[in-house]
């Protein structure tokens, strides 16, 4: 019997692993492992263990659950991590030989972050952020007894609310706790927002990321390293750039603290790349150790069926080397680099395919790293330090499901825009396709704009392909994975070179003799929902559009988004008296040219593009008398929604697609 192609509903059958954390012996892996329960309508995770010598994979915690961050004891004899009870998270520890968890923590309602062993095993930090008392679920439990409605929210902050988490309640600060009896200590208090705790190698310090300048959400860049003493005392700022930073990883020695970090720079609104930094704290300096590399650090890919893990830097035992991961052409490898900053960043892992993040042993012998591809779902894989060539699969979650099902391979494909530039995307052809056929074609564009489409996995992708499309996918100027000034180009000007790229892709696609170029759609979520409006009132030679979680009015975006845009930042003009820049970057101004017949999606609960934009674009087009469905996920959905919103939501979402895709390029398909 021949496979058959996927499904949305195979949505159900992934098995999405993520944070491989290597045991400091290296013999083992604890990981979590992320899947649907169709009966219940959720997500279920739960932490799996394997051994590097044979392979053995084994489910390590049970129950109601889910279970995350997984974090081995120095000594390897527990794992730490965070369980979720009644929607409350708390830190929970097992003993790494199997054995009944425990509840370590007790702390209130709130935001616990993932746990942080102390050197010596006796305490863990982590992040803390407690419920407002108005917002618990004793609270509303009361309210509803006594009929009362709820209390207003009280605002003062510029940035109060954050698209998945809704309103901001309170200030993330940094505590410890005993290891064994939970009892919590705060470190770090004020209206900040501290992050990222990390011990000094004798355990007498803890440095964390945090934004403490006057006016955090006005200067949302000005985020510095600190430092505070592990029994409490006033934090001091280490010196360096200003700029985004995140990550602090100390050296062995305990002098030196690397992290990813941006260098804002005179103009702090320009994007610039993460790269990586070592600041000493002897003589106050950071250095950065990839300004030549041009590329950024950390995994930018987009993909629909991928779980994060760690891209922290992390040293050698002897401090000699670093290793982080790097963005390129649409790729995610492993680097190392020397800490001296003499030599130059070295590709340790690369090739076709994503390293979604890395652990390191004690003793610099192995790495364990979650790897994934085009045509495989990210797993877990080994690999000898310090110089590996030989990536050795540990796991294989989605095997089973993988041989019964006909998967597409995409091909890597390069063209050129009209003024030479280069540009990068995939073709992934029909499963079940013939030469000699025409199909039609998707041409999909990613949000961001600053990601990148590549070699990962993508569930919706292998879905469109199965029912008989030819997709290709691409990624534009102001995409990352390429140089800096690649990426920063189309800064305050969304719809110029970027749509000249897109409709490159569009002029290359009517080239390839199996696409039927009368039956060309577009697609695109967040910016690039932005970009199929954008087209769209451009041109009329696509026959139908699906645009999600866009952007359609520059204008009205003012002041409803969660992050709130500076005057004369990313864009230049305000809402109030000088508009006319942001009305120019709004692809609502063309709606009257817009003819092309447009699926519009959004949710309700998205605060990154607020539901007005696809609010205004559908009354316009309907007042225009042109084609145009609405579909409006409800207020539990987020920006998100299509790789994180309940299950049945996404699978719904998939299936109104492809419905408007059949409609509108398969309506009048003809055999040959």
């Amino acid at each position: 019997m021949s496979n058959r192609g996927i499904t949305p509903e195979d949505l159900c059958q992934l098995r999405l692993v993520g944070d491989p954390q290597i045991s400091p012996d290296g013999e083992r892996v604890a990981f979590t492992l992320k899947t649907v329960d169709s009966e219940k309508n959720r997500y279920q995770t739960h932490l799996w263990m394997a051994d590097t010598a044979g392979g053995q994979t084994r489910q390590f915690t049970y129950g109601e659950g889910p279970d995350s961050a997984p974090r081995w004891s120095p000594d390897g004899s527990a794992i730490a991590f965070l369980r979720t009870v009644d929607q409350q998270i708390q830190i929970w520890a097992i003993p790494s030989d199997g054995g009944e968890a425990r509840q370590v923590t007790r702390l209130a309602e709130g935001d616990v972050g993932a746990p942080v062993w102390s050197p010596d095993g006796t305490r863990l930090a982590f992040t803390y952020q407690p419920t407002h008392a108005d917002w618990t679920q004793d609270a509303g439990k009361e309210r509803e007894k006594k009929h009362a409605s709820s209390p207003p929210k009280v605002i003062t902050r510029l940035r109060y609310r954050m698209d998945g988490e809704g309103y901001l309640q309170g200030r993330t600060h940094i505590w410890t706790c005993d290891s064994q009896t939970g009892e919590a200590v705060q470190l770090t208090d004020g209206e900040f927002d501290d992050r990222s705790p990390a011990w000094s190698p004798d355990g007498a310090q803890i440095a964390f990321i945090s934004n403490r300048c006057d006016d955090p959400d006005a200067r949302p860049y000005q985020i510095d390293l600190w430092l505070v003493d592990a029994e409490g005392d006033e934090p001091r700022e280490i010196p360096a750039p200003i700029g985004y930073k995140g990550g602090p990883s100390w050296s062995p020695d305990g002098n030196r603290i690397a992290y990813l970090g941006q260098e804002s720079g005179d103009d702090p609104w320009e994007p610039r790349f993460s790269r990586l930094w070592v600041a000493d704290l002897g003589s106050d300096q950071a250095t950065c150790l990839t300004r030549a590399l041009d590329r950024t650090l950390g995994d930018e890919t987009i993909s629909d069926a991928i779980e994060s893990g760690n891209t922290t830097p992390i040293w050698s035992t002897d401090g000699g080397t670093l290793y982080f991961v790097v963005s390129d052409r649409g790729s995610c490898h492993l680097y190392g680099v020397s800490s001296d900053g003499q030599g130059q960043p070295a590709t340790l892992i690369d090739g076709d395919l994503e390293v979604a993040g890395f652990t390191f042993s004690q003793d610099s012998q192995r790495f364990a790293l979650l790897v994934g591809t085009q045509i495989q779902p990210a797993e877990v894989f080994t690999a000898i330090a310090p110089s590996p060539t030989e990536l050795k699969p540990l796991t294989h979650m989605n095997s089973d499901f993988l041989s019964q099902a006909t998967i597409s391979q995409p091909e890597e494909v390069w063209f050129k825009e009209s003024d030479g530039t280069d540009l990068q995307g995939w073709i992934m052809k029909p499963t079940d396709f013939d030469s000699q056929q025409k199909y039609p074609l998707l041409l999909y564009i990613h949000g961001g704009p600053e990601a990148q489409y590549g070699n990962a996995f993508f569930h919706e992708f292998q879905t469109h392909a199965a029912r008989g499309y030819v997709l290709l996918y691409t990624n534009p100027r102001g995409s990352t994975g390429y140089s800096e000034e690649f990426s920063a180009c189309i800064r305050g000007n969304w719809g110029g070179l970027d749509y000249q790229d897109v409709m490159a892709a569009a002029d290359y696609a009517e080239t390839l003799p199996y696409v039927d170029s009368s039956r060309m759609a577009v697609a695109g979520g967040s910016y690039g929902g932005f970009m199929t409006n954008w087209i769209i009132g451009n041109t009329d030679r696509f026959a139908c559009a699906v645009t999600e979680r866009s952007v359609s009015n520059m204008v009205a975006d003012f002041g409803t988004v969660d992050l709130p845009e500076a005057v004369d930042g990313f864009w230049k003009g305000n809402a109030w008296d000088r508009p006319d820049t942001l009305w120019q970057q709004s692809p609502l101004r063309f709606v009257e040219n817009i003819h092309t017949p447009v699926l519009i999606i959004h949710s309700e609960g998205d605060l990154r593009c607020p539901i007005h934009h696809a609010e205004q674009l559908y009354v316009a087009l309907k007042l225009l008398k042109r084609e145009t469905v609405f579909v409006r996920y409800p207020p539990e959905t987020s920006h998100g929604m299509s790789r994180n919103g309940p299950p049945d939501l996404r699978i719904d979402r998939l299936h109104r697609i492809s419905d408007w895709l059949d409609q509108h390029l398969k309506a009048n398909e003809k055999d040959d």
